[in-house]
């Protein structure tokens, strides 16, 4: 093990992309189809370069939200097909999805002939999945669409349909079942326009729940950071992230208030300074879910977070360990927990490196 000092006052991150790519594999083996690794937002918060780059042989495909996110990973995907899930509103982010060679996402008739413009204009090829709405209510296209659309992209000389998908929006089996059965239906209906499409509605819940939930692929994305979002016996993961901040100062307090507003104290109470705020992704409020929050002497201030009791200067305390138990603690999911975390923080991506004083 080695140790490095850090110079830096940012939180501290240690990324684990061993465990990002072991659960990878727990998926990719549990459903045995195509894995999909979901990398939108920095990979909610883990680096998304650095993780396609760990699950160089494990995934198959990526996906993310934004053209912005694609362009990101390009390079690091090595040529392996990246799915961008928000469809273009104008000619010029069909352009950059047709000249990136990204996936595009058709979610309708509209989006169907802007993408077919702006390919015949430029003469460039374009590969897109047909998004369904089976119930979530987001982007899709109706039943009624559907048709329609395949109708118009088989005649489309530059456009190549290869995908169809949904996604499920409760996790509860009965609400799952409807949707797939709804799903094989608008299935049935691509494949008479497209025999070949790679069809998938499942994402972590949805690999979860059986082989006949798995279609052609999967697409993994809180799972592979180390967070299932129900219970399993299925499957083990591990942690991809944990967090953690600075003492800097001790003192002892003996008048006025321990950080903003009149929040007093006993005299003599020794108090530490932590250097994370609510700019770090932590909330504000004093019981916001971080490690040991039931120390913290007040609300947290933007860069600060006043502590009862000592600590020496240049320890490393742990900010966030399991998000799911932070989001327990804080009325939120592990989703959102995550993807704040490592807002101004540096990212260490090297599982052998310890944090000095930690």
């Amino acid at each position: 093990m080695h140790s490095i000092e850090y110079t830096v006052q940012k939180i501290i991150a240690k990324i684990h992309l061993g465990n990002i790519r072991y659960n990878a594999e727990q998926f990719a083996a549990l459903t045995g189809t195509r894995l999909c690794a979901v990398v939108k937002a920095n990979a909610y918060g883990h680096g998304a370069e650095e993780v396609v780059n760990a699950l160089s042989g494990v995934a198959d495909h990526f996906a993310v939200a934004l053209i912005e996110e694609g362009v990101a990973i390009r390079a690091a995907a090595c040529g392996k097909d990246i799915l961008v899930f928000t469809p273009p509103t104008d000619e010029e982010e069909g352009y950059l999805l047709a000249a990136n060679g990204f996936v595009a996402t058709v979610d309708g008739l509209y989006t169907a002939k802007l993408l077919s413009k702006v390919c015949a204009k430029y003469r460039l090829p374009l590969q897109v999945h047909l998004k369904v709405n089976t119930g979530m209510n987001r982007y899709g296209m109706n039943g009624s669409m559907l048709g329609k659309v395949c109708k118009f992209l088989q005649r489309d000389p530059y456009i190549r349909v290869t995908g169809i998908y949904s996604h499920l929006y409760a996790h509860t089996r009965a609400v799952a079942e409807e949707q797939r059965t709804l799903f094989v239906r608008m299935l049935d209906i691509c494949r008479r326009y497209f025999p070949s499409v790679i069809a998938h509605l499942g994402a972590t819940y949805g690999a979860l729940l059986g082989q006949e939930y798995a279609f052609d692929m999967v697409r993994i994305g809180i799972g592979l950071y180390g967070y299932s979002p129900c219970e399993t016996e299925k499957i083990s993961l591990k942690k991809g992230m944990s967090t953690y901040a600075k003492a800097v100062v001790c003192r002892t307090y003996s008048f006025g208030s321990a950080g903003y507003g009149d929040v007093r104290k006993e005299k003599g109470t020794k108090l530490t300074l932590c250097r994370v705020g609510y700019a770090d992704g932590s909330l504000r409020r004093r019981k916001n879910g971080m490690e040991d929050s039931e120390k913290n002497a007040n609300d947290l201030c933007m860069d600060v977070c006043v502590r009862e009791g000592r600590v020496a200067r240049g320890k490393y305390l742990p900010v966030l360990i399991d998000a799911e138990q932070t989001a327990r603690k804080t009325g939120t999911i592990a989703y959102e927990v995550l993807c704040a975390a490592t807002r101004r923080a540096e990212c260490i991506y090297d599982d052998e490196i310890t944090i000095c004083g930690e």
